[in-house]
């Protein structure tokens, strides 16, 4: 069993909510998440993973997973649990409950980055894509809280997703001046990727690439564990091979931080099992690896960002962590 010292954690990204309020077309969310995955993450199981956390360098706690964490009306109080131990905080959200006084509370907390996905250039195709028709009301709450947050520590980003690759640069354009410009906020926008095989995406990434050769994405490698708030047979904080299994959460799941400690996890024989298939190139044994098209090198799946320093393949591999970095 691995001890404490030969562990690094730098990112932890740790689910508050399993649910969500929104049935993205482009998300497994719409199909519905396996039951054991649809809970909140209790505040002790939260405080005992951040607690343990600590020892292994962790500076980055991203709230999200796939759930909505606005629902959880206390998740300014998990914002305020991980500043309270000098880390880095960020979230992801839709932004629909974002309204004036989740905002105060959320920048009050100290959150550093709060990203809100927003898939759709203009109002029609967001209503498509995001299943709601609220393109304003979100813009709206964006735009408020770009403004609330003006002279703070606390920054607003959009992530958008490039819908139809054959209107790249039109799309490109419609996001910058309805999102980017209208809100003020940073952004950036990807190619869209199938969720571990489970996803039909409108384009074909491997098709896209130069060289469609599988590789290692990275992850299992990486200095990063992905938590989620539910987890199997009644537990809580299953700790899942990426954040790209949603929909086989169940499968990928390598064990529980609500009973296990990290080290325990992260040495454990699923893990382990994970890696060699990684490490010897089978990616065909891990069945929610074996159609992920991030076994693809893909640098144009960045498509645009005017958020500084970002790039392609941060917080992935080893050595690309900084607080403006997240997978995706």
């Amino acid at each position: 069993m691995p001890v404490p010292g030969s562990i690094k954690i730098k990112q932890l990204d740790l689910e508050l909510n399993g649910g969500c309020n929104f049935k993205c077309q482009m998300c497994p969310q719409a199909d519905g998440r396996e039951r054991d995955f649809l809970k909140k993450m209790p505040a002790e199981t939260l405080e005992k993973i951040l607690d343990d956390a600590m020892q292994y360098g962790v500076e980055s706690v991203s709230l999200h997973g796939s759930g909505e964490p606005t629902m959880n009306s206390d998740m300014p109080d998990a914002v305020a649990a991980i500043k309270a131990r000098g880390l880095i905080c960020i979230s992801f959200s839709n932004g629909y409950r974002l309204d004036e006084a989740m905002a105060g509370r959320l920048i009050d907390a100290g959150i550093d980055i709060l990203r809100v996905s927003a898939i759709g250039a203009d109002a029609q195709s967001y209503h498509r894509w995001m299943s709601m028709d609220v393109f304003e009301s979100v813009r709206a709450n964006v735009t408020r809280f770009a403004q609330m947050a003006q002279g703070t520590g606390t920054e607003i980003h959009l992530y958008h997703l490039l819908t139809d690759a054959a209107r790249r640069d039109e799309e490109i354009a419609a996001y910058r001046k309805n999102w980017v410009e209208a809100t003020g906020a940073f952004a950036e926008i990807w190619m869209m990727h199938n969720w571990s095989g489970g996803y039909a995406s409108p384009y074909d990434r491997a098709a896209l690439t130069d060289a469609p050769v599988k590789r290692s994405c990275g992850r299992p490698f990486s200095e990063l564990l992905q938590v989620r708030a539910g987890g199997l047979d009644g537990h809580h904080g299953a700790v899942v091979a990426c954040c790209m299994v949603l929909g086989k959460d169940g499968e990928a799941t390598l064990g529980h931080l609500d009973d296990q400690s990290i080290a325990e996890v992260v040495g454990g024989a699923p893990y382990e099992e994970l890696r060699a298939a990684h490490r010897e190139g089978r990616f065909d044994d891990i069945s929610y690896c074996a159609d992920c098209d991030q076994l693809y090198d893909f640098p144009d799946a960045l498509v645009w960002s005017n958020i500084p320093g970002r790039s392609y393949g941060q917080s992935k591999i080893v050595g690309g962590l900084d607080h403006r970095a997240y997978t995706s």
